[in-house]
This record gives structure tokens, sequence and C-alpha cells, in this order.
């Protein structure tokens, strides 16, 4: 099922696979600071058949099929994506029992969410999150704006402007105001059983990104990905799945 949520000035695009109504926690999708709901590839599909949850992901205002979003992020942008607009969409939607999963910037808002008390999530799943800003990240990031122009066309497939895309999510992690972005101190704050999964071949952050999060959260646990860059869903699908059914089951 497809569908928009007004929410904050913008149609926030959004697809449900399965039912929200069934006695189930939903498993809501949180994609990447250039992703969207159809970068996931067969993933959600995946979970869905493998934990028999229902679904939901969305496209982040100024991405896939979602209203254009501000030109310039602000510093502060995922904790606004976290503390609310996410919340919006899930009382929009009535869902009651949300596992969040998040990759990158998505998890990082996962997190942010959970940390501040904003969403009431029952566990939460982070693929390659960012708990703060490591000069890995921003030299990948770096090297990726040299080759700006080769990345848009492809992009474009899943983007209204990709440009804009683009522009405004390298803009803001390129930005010296942004090294500031710590979300450590919200760890501690997050009650729910957390998975923190990681690639081995991430050139946007280290080891450090899980081990800080499982130091510093009461009930994390963490899993380096072998043979695994930053894009793992596309790297070892299978292996996300494995760990994402264990430990929902853990649970």
């Amino acid at each position: 099922m497809d569908g928009y949520a007004d929410l904050f000035d913008h149609q926030i695009f959004y697809r449900v696979i399965g039912d929200l109504k069934a006695d189930k926690p939903t498993i809501i999708m949180l994609h990447e600071g250039l992703g969207s709901s159809s970068q996931w590839r067969a993933l959600p599909e995946l979970l869905h058949q493998q934990t028999e949850s229902p679904v939901l992901l969305y496209d982040r205002s100024g991405y896939g099929r979602s209203s254009s979003g501000p030109q310039v992020y602000e510093s502060d942008f995922m904790h606004h994506e976290g503390q609310s607009v996410l919340p919006a969409l899930i009382a929009h939607l009535e869902i009651t029992n949300p596992i969040l999963l998040g990759h990158s910037d998505g998890a990082s808002i996962a997190l942010i969410a959970s940390g501040s008390r904003a969403v009431e999530a029952s566990a939460i799943i982070t693929i390659a999150a960012h708990i703060f800003v490591e000069i890995e990240c921003i030299a990948g990031i770096e090297k990726i704006k040299q080759n700006r122009d080769s990345i848009l066309s492809p992009l474009s497939k899943y983007h209204q402007d990709s440009a804009s895309t683009f522009d405004r999510w390298a803009r803001i992690w390129l930005d010296p105001e942004f090294t500031r972005f710590d979300i450590r101190s919200l760890l501690p704050k997050i009650e729910c059983p957390v998975l923190a999964l990681q690639g081995d071949r991430d050139d946007y952050g280290t080891a450090e990104m899980v081990d800080g999060i499982t130091r510093a959260t009461p009930n994390a646990v963490g899993h380096i990905i072998q043979n695994c860059g930053h894009m793992a869903h596309q790297d070892q699908p299978e292996v996300i799945i494995s760990c994402v059914k264990q430990f929902l089951a853990s649970q």
C-alpha cells in the first residue's frame, strides 16, 4: 500500500508492506543520507517474509517521492526528523508498537528518536549509524563529492531533484559547524534493545560507531559484518536478515 501524509508543510510518501493492524510490531525503515524507500532493494520484502511483521518505508522530505525539502539543512536536521517528523508519521498511521531500523543518517535518526523519548520503540536496529562526526566520514564524503556529476545520474532514478538532494546532504556534512554533531549523550537514555550493525569495510565510519553504541546503551549488542561496505543492505542482505531475525526472536 502506498500513500502520502501531510506533515510539517510537506507531503511524505510512504509504503506499507503487510497489515499495520496485524498483531505484530511494525518495522519502520529509515533510509540513508542519499537514500529513499526504493533504494532498500529487496530488504523490506525479505524482512516482512522472515519476521511476519508489517514494514513501513518512507521518503524524508526532499527525497524520493516526497515533496521538496529545504534547500539547505540546518545542523539539527536529524534531530528534527527523529523528534518531530517520525513521531508525527507514526501517529498519523496509528502505529503502536514500532521497531526502528535505520541505515547511516537513518540509523542516527532512530537513536535520536528513542533517546529523546520522542518515539517509544520496542527495539532498534542500526546499520552504519553515526553517533558523532568521524574524520573517516568527512573524508568519504569529500571523495564522493569530487565525483558529484557521475553520481547524480543514477540518483535521478530515485529522486525528483537529485542535485538538490546530493548538495543539501554533502553541504551540511562538510560544514565545519556540523562537526559538533554528537548524540552520545542520548544513548544511555535508550531503554529498548538495540542491535548495532556495521560493515568491516565501511568508508564512512569505524568500529567505534558500533562500540560506542554498545558501551553507552544499556541493552545493546553489536556485530561487524565481514566483507561488507557502507551499503550493507546491498552487500550482505542475507546476513542482515539473519542478524535481525535472531535479534528480534531473542527479545
